[in-house]
């Protein structure tokens, strides 16, 4: 039951508009559940971009990320091997992933689990111009081992990614002004 917990710890990953909560919907579908959001960042879509792939980096500031280490295997692909732990009621579970990224930079980020402890993640991230920074849309598809309640799984994601979201926020708040990286 605990082990779906990951994935709203792994990568991936979530972004906040300032002063606004911000905005998921994970929605049961099927056999797995369906994670979309979408909020704008004070930054430019280079530092946001910058942010997001800094991979090895990740666990600085998205709580419940362990460990996340990425290795270029190809010009534009990455693969990042990620563990998270997250608390379930009254446990502590680890969980792992190994995610394949294919980057198009300053623009998108897909991704797909190649192992780990979900029967499949995959998902994206886009980044577009905002009024006031850049919209960053998360989308993501994931389905659990048969021992993951569904209604549990999308109770934990709920909240999690929502305090994920928070903390991407505070770091994109903290990266204002800084010069985007060359390609």
């Amino acid at each position: 039951m605990v082990r779906l917990l990951l994935s709203s710890l792994l990568l991936a990953s979530f972004p906040v508009h300032a002063g606004e909560p911000p905005h998921v919907s994970a929605k049961i579908s099927g056999s797995g559940i369906e994670v979309e959001s979408s909020v704008d960042l004070p930054i430019v879509p280079c530092q946001a971009y910058a942010m997001l792939t800094d991979y090895d980096d990740l666990p600085k500031f998205i709580p419940g990320l362990v460990k996340s280490h990425a290795k270029r295997i190809s010009p534009d692909e990455v693969r990042v091997m990620q563990v998270g732990e997250v608390q379930a009621f009254l446990f502590r579970v680890e969980m792992s992933s190994t995610l394949d990224m294919t980057e198009f930079p300053g623009k998108r980020i897909v991704f797909r689990q190649v192992s780990g402890d979900f029967a499949s993640y995959s998902g994206e991230w886009d980044f577009s111009s905002a009024k006031e920074g850049t919209e960053v849309r998360y989308r993501a598809k994931m389905t659990f081992r048969p021992y993951v309640p569904l209604a549990i799984a999308k109770w934990v994601l709920d909240s999690d990614v929502e305090r994920k979201f928070v903390a991407i926020e505070r770091e994109a708040e903290s990266r204002k002004g800084a010069v985007c990286p060359e390609s």
